[in-house]
């Protein structure tokens, strides 16, 4: 048997997908009929195997029976949707029984792809017209109360927890680092893998640690933020969990070369004269030397070892350190410079330069000079993050104002993501307001319902984005 997550998953993008084709054709055309079948199809793989199928809203999560289904950035658009849909008429849970047939999926899917009616509760209006569409094997009930603001809460303060713990070994090591103390491994290592599971099981989530600007010294901060970046892209490429740990673990130590260069020249506003420029540059020999002395590995991270050295060379070796012999920089180096180049644009860790919005900072990734970074990691760092990542500030063209809470998930819509709405058209501030897919469609013209006119300054409007991301 498939195993119950990809069932799960399959099932719930086949109905949004049905819901979608019922919105936009008629009902006697194939795309909708084939939409319908692969509902039951899908629906009937769970009734044979588990003997019953219930979808629940938890939260900000989906549930189909007692399986977590998992929103990851790769399907989180579609399934957040869904979720939606869902919400807009009150729905909380959905059971369907094993003669469940194509007529009841049919009408159940025809009746939810319509707004509510006007005039009573959605949850009685959905309930009213499902029993006037014949529909008897199909029900829906309201949100479990146990769920109401519950599930999401804690995912949040779970990631919470593990990015301001990374922060807190960050800086304890580096600190120690500099009144001479090796490397402990062990600390370290559970705070990676902290990274690396909440990564795989909340992506969207953890990227909007990003924005937390809770902590005092923004080099820790900027550390643990490449290794959030650099295990999500990783994970993005397919790299199994022990490959996510050695990214993790050489992103979060990338810099640490640098403590042992003066705070004065580190910190210093303006550009840097060449003896402090030659000092800064030496900062990937001085972390190689350092890592040496990391103790309680039974076997040295060499791959980290070799990435923490060669993440500032570029591909095309003109960076540093410069190097005798041609090579390749590896792997691991070079998702370390793409995404240390995106969090150093976006945050004001360098005090050379201004930061810029989410946008910006993946503009001038994709228009930074040929050898600068990997072209193939920046085309799929794009497709992973967006044209407007997470946490970009955006101004819709119905008047709205959004918040980026994930990329789409079909790389032909990137300049489409999904935005949390925080303020309707006449400029009332809504807070936790909807999420919306920005894909969507008016079915009567097929035209897209919103569409982002320009992103914009959170500071402008005194918002701080990680209220809604974070």
């Amino acid at each position: 048997m498939t195993s119950p997550q990809p069932l799960a998953t399959e099932l719930l993008s086949a109905m949004y997908g049905a819901v979608r084709s019922i919105q936009l054709y008629p009902s006697e055309n194939e795309v909708v009929k084939r939409g319908l079948r692969e509902v039951k199809e899908q629906a009937d793989l769970i009734l044979k195997h588990e003997g019953g199928l219930s979808v629940w809203i938890a939260g900000n999560y989906m549930f189909v029976n007692d399986l977590q289904v998992r929103l990851d950035l790769h399907d989180y658009a579609t399934l957040a949707a869904l979720r939606e849909v869902f919400r807009r008429h009150g729905v909380g849970r959905m059971e369907a029984a094993p003669r469940a047939g194509a007529d009841d999926w049919q009408a159940f899917l025809m009746a939810i792809a319509e707004d509510p009616s006007p005039g009573q509760p959605p949850l009685e209006a959905l309930e009213a017209e499902l029993q006037s569409r014949g529909v008897a094997h199909i029900s829906v009930g309201p949100p479990s109360p146990m769920f109401e603001g519950g599930e999401g809460e804690r995912a949040v303060e779970a990631a919470r927890r593990t990015y301001a713990r990374s922060v807190k070994v960050a800086r304890d090591t580096m600190e120690g680092l500099v009144l001479g103390k090796a490397i402990g491994a062990r600390r370290a290592e559970r705070a990676v893998l902290a990274v690396v599971d909440q990564v795989l099981q909340e992506p969207a989530t953890m990227l909007g640690m990003l924005t937390l600007r809770d902590f005092d010294d923004h080099s820790y901060v900027h550390s643990v933020n490449v290794s959030i970046l650099s295990v999500a892209l990783g994970d993005y490429l397919g790299l199994n969990r022990e490959q996510l740990f050695e990214l993790g673990f050489a992103a979060l130590f990338h810099d640490i070369g640098k403590v042992l260069i003066p705070p004065s020249v580190l910190n210093k506003q303006g550009w840097l004269n060449d003896e402090e420029w030659r000092l800064v540059s030496q900062h990937p020999d001085f972390g190689l030397l350092m890592m040496f002395n990391v103790e309680g590995f039974e076997v040295l991270p060499y791959r980290a070892m070799l990435a923490v050295y060669e993440h500032h060379m570029k591909p095309d070796l003109s960076g540093y350190p410069r190097v005798i012999r041609r090579r390749r920089q590896g792997l691991l180096a070079r998702i370390i410079a793409l995404t240390e180049a995106y969090d150093a644009a976006i945050s004001n860790y360098s005090k050379q330069f201004l930061p810029c919005s989410p946008d910006e900072a993946i503009r001038q990734l994709r228009e930074a000079e040929s050898g600068a970074y990997d072209r193939i990691l920046t085309r799929a760092f794009v497709n992973m993050m967006g044209i407007f990542p997470v946490a970009t500030l955006v101004i819709l063209d119905s008047g709205e104002m959004g918040v980026v809470v994930a990329p789409n998930p079909n790389p032909k819509a990137l300049n489409r993501p999904v935005v949390r709405i925080i303020a309707t058209a006449e400029g009332e501030r809504v807070g936790e307001g909807p999420i919306r897919d920005l894909t969507e469609r008016d079915p009567d013209t097929g035209q897209y319902r919103r569409s982002i006119a320009r992103s914009t300054d959170p500071a402008r409007y005194g918002i701080k984005v990680s209220d809604h991301v974070a």
